[in-house]
């Protein structure tokens, strides 16, 4: 065969425009299947890693504990008749005692990373858009500071309300927020962020009941994983992927107080309130 001819055997034997549109049809219609696993893939390995970030949180908060008499992390409280949580207080502030507002949930969170060997990174969910608190670079470290830069931005998990109001707890029990409190196993003091009530549309904590559908489920649902649900840690450090927040030690909405709100105060010893909110 000459040259010629040979190249003119191999132009016969070259892809047309019709076959190469079907292989790429053929490519993206692949490509349309395996997507859905990927993400599934993925958003499983995420609340794996999640679930470890709290289950480390939660031994963070023992270690706490050992050093300071049993006590888990609280910064000052100031009892009233309706104690107001508050959260972002005082960041710059070198002494969380003095500098960060009294009640302030999110302090009780970074007190964790100023006397801990964690670093800013646990505190953020990897399905979350939180970012890793850089303390405001430069050489500020955890320790030089009271509370996160950003509490929206590197924040995306939710700890125990430990400010209880006037009357919530009898006299004697003034020192629940311990490392030893009877209602270990079912009492849930963290989880994944707690999705307040804005937008509506989106987010309502105070919208369904422990019967509502899973589609009205959603609006209580944290945001980190696509409101599907949440991982939660009790009390006895142990993390559990809950479908709903209706898991408290009386099966009532970890999101709110038994008495039906959210930026509140426990109503009594056994009523989990996880905040701040994502609002």
């Amino acid at each position: 065969m000459t040259p010629l001819c040979r190249a003119r055997h191999y132009c016969r034997r070259a892809f047309g425009l019709i076959e190469l549109l079907v292989v790429i049809g053929i490519l993206v219609l692949v490509v349309s299947f395996l997507t859905p696993s990927l993400c599934r893939s993925r958003e499983t390995a995420n609340r794996v890693k999640c679930s470890s970030n709290l289950r480390c949180l939660g031994q963070a908060m023992l270690l706490y504990a050992n050093d300071n008499h049993g006590h888990f992390p609280r910064t000052t409280y100031a009892a009233g008749a309706d104690t107001k949580p508050v959260w972002g207080t005082g960041a710059a502030g070198k002494e969380p005692f003095a500098t960060v507002q009294p009640s302030d949930v999110s302090a009780e969170w970074f007190l964790l990373a100023r006397t801990q060997d964690i670093t800013s990174e646990i505190f953020c969910c990897p399905s979350s858009n939180a970012e890793k608190d850089l303390c405001g670079g430069g050489t500020n470290a955890p320790a030089d500071r009271s509370n996160f830069t950003d509490v929206k931005k590197n924040l995306s998990y939710s700890i125990q309300n430990a400010y209880p109001k006037d009357g919530a707890l009898p006299a004697d029990e003034k020192t629940w927020w311990t490392s030893s409190m009877p209602t270990a196993a079912e009492f849930a003091i963290a989880a994944d962020i707690n999705p307040g009530t804005s937008p509506a549309s989106c987010d309502d904590v105070l919208k369904p009941t422990d019967t509502s559908s899973a589609k009205d489920m959603k609006l209580a649902n944290s945001n980190n994983h696509d409101k599907d649900g949440q991982n939660i840690l009790y009390a006895d450090g142990h993390v559990a992927w809950e479908s709903d927040p209706f898991v408290g030690v009386n099966k009532d909405n970890i999101y709110t107080t038994r008495d039906g709100r959210v930026a509140a105060s426990p109503a009594d010893r056994n009523d989990s309130i996880l905040l701040p909110t994502d609002d």
